[in-house]
């Protein structure tokens, strides 16, 4: 009992603390008053775009769609045929100054925009113009019973033999078009294959006629690890290969079919085409489907041909490690669930490679650091980009929007660009081999890639070109760089941070040229020419911690195309300058810990799509009312004031804000802060190091959960979450209330392996 007195009073003390203090935002104000001016991008040291100019150039500019998954030339024409998710198929001529497209056909009331689906793939007969040629063959999602789009979120997750069947089918249609008018003749449709959508994403889609004459149809697995190496029971996780044509001589009616031989009812194959006679899974007594070519697809999203040498690649989503290119050849097993890119393990308890067939190892496995969902475009055999004749050019979806170049022959691959107005879903090529960029959301415009010919040689190459600081011994900013800070920082490995912005004025801050459009919620959205500086520098003796080795200075940088670019500045060992980096690098650091012994840290320098990566929810991170709505000391004037007050004074903001006003926003919780729940600095750490890719319209949409510190822990959806990619713990969840062991976020949270760990990279 004695002891219930020192607490209370420290109690009592604490809450007079409180209660004074609480008047205090009435009266502090800001902790700058006179704006100093500035011009855009640091009084014009900066390029006003990107300084590498972008090699893809809007095509036509007349003409936009709404997420264009599939594009295609209609054979001995100059017109293109372009279908969007929604079902709706336009043609138009090739011509830039194009200022119309022709409806096709509207396929929009059968086709379901379900989850990772919609009008997934198209190809034209090879001999369109011809009587008895004129046909397009189309492969989609349905939508249900009901006539919904179902599902539209990912409700389930994978699993060895799931089945959860939601309603909707998988279709393979011929389509007859009139070869004047470019219009679908009415009451033409055929279905040949028609198969239950299962789980709630990997619907293949790719599709292209080879240069045998045969139509070649990719399928996924439909969140079922066993489908892939099963030939008997289904048509799923494989490319088919069939004869449209029904050519007696070279192709034989298909023996196993839906439903007379497995199956259900409601399901339909061997419609319409005929089996190759040297398709490599043959059986005259119909114990599996003749139609497949390969096996041991995941997700084989687009699938195109080499129009020079008609050999054909898949761009493969993967799962946990790793993105594949592969090459597709006759009779191949690559490998899925036993094998992710070259390495075994995977899924492989769930089943076994079919008759103990071989691995065919992929083109390309791209590391889950460099790809995070593989679009898989073409070789290019154009003119415009000379450099690249010759590479399979392919992109990735979601989070970097890296455009890759990969060499065919030893599989090397280098980065091109990245891509800022949207997301790549598919890629087009047109009659002379040129190749299109497919994004995205509505009214988007198709985007053709042409030679980069630009550099970095506009850029300051040295950090004390950049007009930033006045003394790079102190890191003193120059008039109109105003220091900010953050109430805590962004998992960075250990790095200790100082952040600078500098918004462009002419003295006053009063016209939306010169302001942050503030949210209190959202993202802020910084004027044009807007400078943002975040320097890094690591302790290197835990025995002393004002011991610190300078590391890099970064750039986030606002062009006058309302796009973002970043630069990254390596310091010297000197710790006197900085140079820029043009690539990624990584060094290792020496730390000298507690006991005396030494030990080697491994600090990685970003490239700019890396940056990209995470950056492109709005082209900032930090700058958010909930994260600098805390008080800060500036240096010029010794006050210590809310930032956002401060910013509001200066007009920097265009939202009036006092002290007052301040104490109404939320605010984010650091992990150390004792006055705040368990669950307030949770949610906090989630928000900040996590919510912005995992919110809606980021990170592919593969985690469907919203970890914003404004929603309840029911809106955001993690009790509730279906698991996208299961790390291997049974009965494991995104989060199991009260078992962290079987809980997917703690697991990724926890861990340092670069295939699981959340955050995966160094924010600016």
């Amino acid at each position: 009992m004695r002891k219930s007195k020192p607490h209370l009073i420290r109690l009592f003390i604490f809450g007079i603390a409180v209660a004074l203090l609480s008047f205090i935002p009435f009266f502090a104000g800001p902790g700058l008053t006179s704006p100093e001016p500035i011009g855009k991008f640091v009084n014009g040291i900066f390029p006003s775009q990107t300084p590498t100019q972008k090699p893809y150039r809007i095509a036509f500019p007349n003409l936009s769609f709404d997420s264009p998954l599939t594009f295609t030339p209609i054979p001995n024409t100059n017109v293109l045929v372009v279908g969007q998710r929604n079902g709706i198929v336009y043609s138009f001529q090739n011509d830039d100054a194009v200022n119309g497209k022709n409806l096709l056909a509207d396929l929009s009331e059968d086709v379901g925009i379900v989850w990772d689906g919609g009008f997934l793939g198209l190809a034209l007969h090879p001999d369109f113009g011809q009587q008895g040629k004129n046909y397009m063959y189309v492969w989609y999602t349905s939508k249900d019973a009901q006539g919904r789009h179902y599902p539209d979120s990912f409700l389930s997750g994978f699993g060895c033999n799931l089945e959860d069947y939601w309603g909707s089918f998988l279709y393979l249609k011929r389509i007859e078009v009139d070869p004047t008018t470019y219009v679908m003749v009415p009451g033409s449709e055929f279905t040949m294959i028609k198969m239950r959508m299962y789980g709630s994403t990997h619907r293949g889609g790719g599709m292209v006629f080879g240069d045998d004459g045969f139509l070649y149809v990719a399928t996924a697995d439909q969140c079922a690890y066993s489908k892939p190496q099963d030939i008997v029971g289904n048509l799923d996780g494989g490319v088919l290969r069939i004869d449209v044509d029904m050519d007696v001589t070279r192709s034989h009616a298909p023996i196993r079919r839906m439903p007379e031989d497995t199956r259900f009812a409601d399901e339909i194959s061997g419609e319409g085409y005929f089996i190759p006679n040297d398709n490599p899974f043959l059986s005259a007594t119909g114990d599996n489907f003749e139609e497949y070519y390969t096996l041991g697809h995941r997700n084989p999203h687009r699938m195109t041909k080499d129009r020079s040498t008609g050999t054909m690649y898949i761009g493969e989503i993967g799962e946990n490690t790793h993105e594949e290119i592969n090459v597709v050849s006759r009779g191949k097993n690559y490998g899925w669930p036993i094998f992710e890119g070259n390495i075994a393990g995977g899924s492989s308890q769930c089943t076994e490679m079919y008759n103990n067939m071989a691995h065919e190892h992929p083109l390309v496995a791209f590391p889950r650091t460099d790809a995070n969902a593989i679009i898989g475009g073409f070789v290019y055999r154009g003119n415009e980009m000379p450099d690249f004749y010759g590479k399979y050019i392919c992109a990735d979806y979601g989070v970097g929007e890296e455009i890759w170049a990969v060499d065919t022959t030893t599989g090397e691959y280098e980065f091109l660009t990245q891509f800022s107005p949207t997301d790549i879903i598919s890629f087009g090529e047109d009659h002379n081999g040129e190749l299109y960029l497919l994004s995205e959301g509505d009214g988007v415009f198709l985007y053709r890639l042409t030679q980069n010919s630009g550099s970095f040689g506009e850029v300051p190459q040295l950090l004390s070109q950049t007009g930033i600081f006045q003394n790079l011994e102190t890191l003193t900013p120059n008039d109109g760089v105003i220091p900010y800070d953050m109430t805590e920082a962004f998992w960075s490995d250990g790095a200790l941070k100082n952040r600078w912005m500098a918004v462009p004025n002419d003295g006053t801050h009063d016209t939306p040229e010169e302001q942050i459009e503030f949210s209190e919620n959202g993202d802020w959205k910084f004027p044009v020419g807007s400078v943002l500086v975040k320097h890094l520098e690591l302790p290197i003796d835990e025995n002393d911690p004002s011991v610190v080795k300078r590391l890099e200075t970064r750039f986030v940088i606002k062009g006058d195309d309302g796009s973002y670019y970043y630069l990254v500045y390596k310091w010297n060992e000197e710790g006197t300058d900085a140079v820029l980096l043009e690539g990624s690098l990584d060094e290792q650091v020496t730390v000298t810990q507690a006991d005396g012994s030494t030990r080697v840290q491994t600090w990685h320098y970003p490239n700019s799509p890396e940056c990209f990566a995470c950056h492109d929810t709005g082209g900032t991170l930090g700058p958010r009312t909930r994260y600098l709505n805390k008080d800060f000391t500036y240096d010029k004037t010794g006050i210590n004031a809310n930032q956002l007050v401060t910013l509001s004074y200066l007009g920097i903001l265009d939202e009036s804000i006092d002290d007052t006003k301040a104490t109404q926003y939320q605010t984010h919780k650091a992990m150390d802060d004792l006055n705040a729940t368990l669950d307030e600095r949770a949610r906090s750490y989630l928000d900040l190091n996590c919510a912005y890719c995992h919110r809606p319209g980021r990170s592919g949409e593969r985690a469907q959960f919203d970890l914003r510190l404004f929603n309840t822990l029911e809106q955001t959806g993690l009790l509730t979450a279906g698991t996208n990619t299961p790390i291997g713990i049974p009965g494991e969840k995104i989060i199991v209330p009260g078992d962290a062991s079987q809980s997917i976020l703690y697991h990724r949270t926890n861990s340092v392996n670069t295939t699981i760990m959340m955050p995966p990279w160094l924010k600016i």
